[in-house]
């Protein structure tokens, strides 16, 4: 018994936040609890809600325990670490069969990048779903995932693979994104754009390695190689500008990239979404070290 879920944000929902997706629980008290107590050790539960007018799934549960509440309320354990408000409520209020299910924290997710819902994925699936031709796309999808769907293992494996290919590509692909969703990029997303097509740095450039770790547990974002010169470059990603703690971060990783990498010939390239007033002297005569900088912009698009 695997389900696709939908569900509102707190602020939509009265101030009822659930599920809690920072501790993988999610409580049931109307008629779907019945369907929830069906819900088995190693089963899932993905969620889904709408964002910026598209429908997306957010995150999934491996089913670690589904319990009736009131008899989770008398574990001491649980009540102490769990805040889901179905464990909060007073056992006067609680409904029949009113549940809660527990992700398992090492298998459940909370997606970085979610996962738009299609007519095209819901094509893919085992059962899939009646959308209304006469519906715009989101209102078509929303209806048609109004009540719980039911997931088979391969709609299971289907979901899993597509969320990780998905993530893998982070938000900047070639879709057009809204302006909302400019503000939801992380410094991952440009990672993972550039890991994925470091030649949009340079047409002689590689990937050598990604979130390499060094013996003082310092992080390197990318490593690149120049196949022509045969030289490596690293890469570190800011969101915001980039300043003088980049600069000493970046300085820090070449070091590293010779000392414990074996490369004799590293340099660097410094990327953010503008250079600081304060340290732009200080950035530009990094040149000299074989440091240089790019900075990032978006471009306006119509639908």
């Amino acid at each position: 018994m695997n389900f696709l879920i939908g569900y509102l944000d707190a602020e939509r929902n009265n101030g009822h936040e659930d599920p809690m997706l920072n501790e993988f629980t999610y409580g049931e008290s109307s008629n779907n609890a019945t369907n929830l107590l069906k819900v088995s050790k190693g089963e899932y539960l993905f969620f889904h809600k709408t964002i910026h007018e598209k429908r997306y799934i957010t995150a999934y549960y491996y089913v670690e325990k589904v319990m009736l509440v009131n008899v989770a309320q008398q574990d001491s354990l649980i009540q102490n670490k769990f805040n889901n408000p179905h464990l909060k409520k007073n056992d006067s209020l609680l409904t029949n069969n009113e549940c809660i299910a527990f992700g398992n924290p090492i298998f459940s997710r909370k997606l970085d990048v979610p996962l738009e819902i299609t007519p095209e994925l819901l094509s893919k699936l085992s059962k899939p779903a009646n959308l209304n031709p006469n519906q715009p796309p989101l209102a078509a999808i929303s209806s048609a995932l109004r009540t719980w769907k039911q997931l088979d293992s391969t709609d299971i494996a289907f979901l899993l693979d597509k969320i990780n290919k998905h993530d893998k590509k982070g938000r900047l692909t070639n879709n057009i994104l809204s302006s909302n969703e400019v503000f939801q990029v992380l410094e991952r997303d440009i990672e993972k754009l550039i890991a994925s097509e470091p030649t949009i740095l340079n047409n002689n450039y590689t990937l050598e390695g990604s979130q390499i770790v060094f013996s003082d547990e310092s992080r390197l974002d990318l490593l690149l190689k120049d196949t022509i010169n045969n030289e490596y470059i690293v890469v570190e990603i800011k969101k915001g500008q980039i300043d003088r703690q980049a600069l000493n971060q970046i300085k820090h990783y070449i070091k590293q990239c010779k000392k414990e990498l074996g490369y004799s010939i590293v340099k660097g390239i410094l990327i953010g979404s503008s250079i600081s007033k304060n340290y732009e002297n200080e950035i530009f005569n990094a040149k000299k070290d074989g440091i240089t900088t790019r900075t990032f912009g978006w471009k306006f698009a119509i639908n």
